[in-house]
């Protein structure tokens, strides 16, 4: 799986295996109980500018090493601190100079991608000119989940109507029957959505069926599949756009293409999701 390094992370030396693993907080992210937890003048520096609440819209991410692009590429992440604010979104990384990397304010944030593959975790924030992007351990995920629920409330905007459809399947998998009534996809248990499920084509004979759901909440469009460079279904790539922010939404040769607050996201699904997308958005 691609994923390229970022500008502030460090390169990668067998002398830096190992070094991390002295205790669960530093191993896994983590939502500080205490400003005195975080690396000093970060969450100065995140409440200057992004508007913090409070430590529940923060997140510690300890240093550690990833793979970055092809092959076995490793890049050190150095410690950072996601701020989650009711201003802008900030990362804040220890090295390799102390202080804020990318910041982006509610107003020009366009998108969230959010994927999960087994442990590993990738969350974005999506700008028409940057984009803001950690990398974390699953098992935290429950730490994140309430921040990430807040900001999507403050994107939402008032409740739009839903486009009236049949969504063309009698039942769901149990996986996506489960997804359908949760705030991921639903914005808040279940809630009223118009949906449309199908499953990805094989690539081979020995591949998994792998699902592809694009749904319409009262706030959202929230398009997610399995994942489709893993060699199996645990997990999920979702991509959540405010409904607000939607200008078009267009079916492309293998993508629908929908443009939000400036950016044009390519997502890539089945002929008969992409029509449904287009035909809602008309």
């Amino acid at each position: 799986m691609s994923d390229p390094a970022e500008s502030w992370e460090l390169p990668w030396s067998e002398s830096e295996d190992g070094s991390y693993f002295r205790g669960v907080c530093d191993v896994f992210p983590y939502v500080p109980r205490r400003a005195e937890d975080l690396p000093s003048g970060a969450l100065d520096a995140l409440i200057e500018c992004c508007s913090l609440e409070g430590l529940r819209q923060v997140f510690m991410i300890p240093r550690a090493a990833r793979l970055a692009g092809c092959g076995d590429q490793k890049v050190i992440c150095p410690r950072s601190v996601l701020g989650i604010g009711t201003r802008a979104v900030g990362l804040w990384t220890e090295e390799p100079e102390p202080g804020v990397k990318v910041v982006i304010s509610l107003e020009r944030l366009s998108a969230i991608e959010d994927v999960t593959i087994l442990l590993y975790g990738r969350l974005s924030f999506i700008s028409p000119s940057e984009r803001l992007t950690i990398r974390y351990n699953t098992l935290a995920r429950s730490g994140l989940g309430p921040a990430l629920l807040e900001l999507r409330q403050r994107l939402a905007g008032p409740p739009e109507v839903l486009p009236r459809e049949d969504p063309g399947v009698r039942e769901l998998p149990v996986k996506w029957k489960r997804l359908l009534r949760s705030p991921l996809l639903g914005f808040h248990e279940d809630a009223p959505v118009t949906f449309r499920f199908a499953h990805a084509p094989r690539a081979s004979r020995q591949d998994v069926d792998r699902g592809q759901i694009l749904v319409v909440n009262p706030h959202e469009l929230v398009y997610m599949c399995d994942p489709p460079e893993a060699s199996h279904t645990y997990g999920a790539d979702s991509y959540i756009v405010p409904r607000p922010r939607i200008t078009r939404v267009r079916d492309r040769e293998k993508c629908l293409e929908v443009a939000s607050n400036g950016a044009r996201l390519s997502l890539a699904m089945v002929s008969e999701l992409r029509k449904a997308g287009a035909r809602w958005f008309a």
